[in-house]
């Protein structure tokens, strides 16, 4: 008998990104393999509607506006456990898995009853740039994981673009922590709690999906978005730097240590912002290229997180 799944889908006015999501997900046939769930966190421009008429068998449940990411993923979760799923897989519109991948996923989570698995995303479909997947904490830092088509990596963490979570991770750590972490790093946190309990969390090379680097997480040397506007993401729970967020995500991983990358990054923050009123952003970018290609050969490129 197959497992009930149950895909999630968390949404906020960007119907355009919403549909072609689901559109790939039709192509793949697993819109008619599993059961999709579309949380739309009070979209106005029309997102539900769209998704009513040109996919009827999509089920949709609305928030406020509040929920954010962790929290429309908690709300699709409380939904597919009481209807009885046996799988959870989260899955950002913005993410467009490959042929195969979802069914993977959820064939690889089935050898194992502790086990969670993750895809591994690429920028594009030339399947250079590796963006989002696995994750190791080492010391007071993650580490990003680039697996090859081949690899299956064991990892501490992840990033919450496309996972596939048994129903047993609720039974034993509950649901994800909206409140404290309402979008960034509550993927992270979620998985830690899971790893923490024994759960294996895994990153399959072979499942692959597409999904391009954020702004708001590439490296502050290369990024087109100038300091001033990172000052003003600390008011912002998009941010991976606004403070209530990156606090308990230091707190949950790091334990009382955590202090040290939190006061890290701000102090980092502050720094960036007086050397660009000295020196050139292209200079400083061209120093950093150098200094990877010098000290770090063989390194991939991934998401930046603080």
């Amino acid at each position: 008998m197959s497992p009930s799944v149950y895909i999630l889908i968390p949404v906020h006015n960007r119907k355009a990104v919403t549909l072609t999501c689901l559109e790939t997900l039709q192509h793949h046939g697993d819109l008619d393999r599993y059961h999709a769930v579309v949380i739309d966190d009070g979209s106005t421009d029309g997102t539900a509607e769209a998704i009513q008429t040109q996919f009827p068998q999509v089920t949709i449940l609305k928030g406020d506006g509040n929920l954010w990411w962790t929290g429309a993923i908690r709300i699709g979760m409380e939904y597919a456990y009481e209807q009885g799923a046996d799988y959870f897989i989260w899955l950002n519109d913005d993410t467009l898995p490959l042929a195969g991948t979802l069914p993977q996923l959820v064939n690889h989570c089935t050898q194992a009853p502790r086990r969670l698995a993750t895809a591994q995303c690429y920028a594009d479909d030339a399947l250079i740039q590796p963006t989002y997947g696995g994750r190791r904490v080492q010391g007071k830092s993650i580490q990003f994981l680039a697996a090859n088509l081949t690899d299956v990596l064991d990892c501490d963490v992840c990033s919450g673009n496309l996972v596939c979570l048994p129903r047993s991770v609720v039974d034993v750590v509950g649901y994800p922590p909206g409140q404290q972490v309402p979008q960034t790093w509550g993927d992270v946190v979620y998985i830690w709690w899971a790893k923490q309990a024994k759960f294996q969390v895994q990153v399959l090379g072979f499942a692959v999906a597409l999904c391009p680097i954020n702004l708001l997480e590439e490296g502050w040397i290369s990024s087109p978005i100038p300091m001033p506007q990172r000052w003003k993401q600390l008011r912002s729970p998009k941010s991976s730097i606004y403070p209530p967020a990156y606090w308990f995500y230091c707190r949950q991983v790091y334990g009382w240590w955590g202090i040290v990358p939190f006061g890290q990054v701000y102090l980092k923050l502050v720094l960036f912002t007086l050397l660009q009123w000295i020196i050139p952003q292209a200079w400083m970018a061209q120093a950093k290229q150098i200094k990877d290609k010098r000290f770090q050969p063989n390194a991939q490129p991934g998401p930046f997180h603080p």
